[in-house]
């Protein structure tokens, strides 16, 4: 059993990730339950930082960045400054900014008529 320090750890780490996705925090209770949440983030970090993944998505939000800086030096550090404030990497901030994310700012019906409609990219 954790202490108090270690319950208050788990409550504010569980808060978070509750507010970002309720999946992800029904299953970080679910293994609190057997393990500590200090340790389990150590190992999940660890696990994560030491995964391969391919480079052609990083190799593309670097172009699409140099794009962007090009074009709007300014809003290039805007963008770079709101990433880091929400915590999130600029291709996730880009991703936001295409509202791509906010499946309900827009019907079932105007996304069915975007579907397949990518003849220019």
């Amino acid at each position: 059993m954790e202490d108090n320090g270690g319950d208050a750890f788990k409550y504010k780490l569980g808060k978070w990730v509750l507010s970002i996705d309720e999946c992800a925090f029904m299953d970080l209770m679910e293994i609190g339950k057997n393990k500590s949440m200090r340790q389990y983030l150590i190992e999940s970090i660890d696990h994560w930082v030491n995964r391969e993944e391919p480079l052609i998505t990083d190799e593309f939000i670097s172009e699409m960045c140099d794009f962007i800086k090009n074009e709007n030096e300014i809003l290039y550090d805007r963008l770079m400054k709101k990433c880091a404030l929400k915590g999130i990497s600029v291709g996730e901030g880009i991703f936001e900014s295409l509202s791509l994310l906010n499946c309900g700012m827009i019907s079932a019906q105007e996304c069915r008529q975007y579907e397949g409609d990518f003849s220019d990219v």
